[in-house]
């Protein structure tokens, strides 16, 4: 009967091994692209908030990775979803500094334009 009931709970084991959660590849890249994405509006020059959230990001990324290897599935998603999130902020708030700069480069040269009256 121990026999039995050793198989029985190995089996159990292994099958509750296989039931956990897959492997968050889709997420992993997703994560990677919006950091990629930050970096290519400029959240590492041109806005300090924008080069924070890009560091948390790279972090969340990293520490995503490293629970992949270790097959902690769930934390690693969590951990790829804030990655692609804090990109994401980063991404927007380079955006709007590239965008403030640009309205006000615009405005010095409409100021430049107008002609000046008495």
């Amino acid at each position: 009967m121990p026999i039995v009931r050793t198989s029985f709970v190995l089996v159990f084991s292994l099958l509750a091994g296989c039931a956990g959660r897959p492997t968050p590849v889709d997420q992993l890249a997703a994560s990677q692209a919006a950091v990629r994405g930050a970096e290519e509006a400029g959240a590492d020059k041109l806005d300090p908030e924008a080069q924070l959230y890009l560091k948390l990001a790279r972090e969340a990324l990293e520490k995503g990775k490293s629970q992949m290897e270790v097959d902690d599935n769930e934390r690693a998603d969590r951990s790829l979803r804030k990655a692609e999130a804090d990109a994401e902020l980063a991404r927007q708030l380079a955006r709007r500094q590239t965008s403030r700069t640009q309205a006000e480069e615009a405005k010095k040269n409409l100021q430049k334009l107008k002609p000046v009256t008495p």
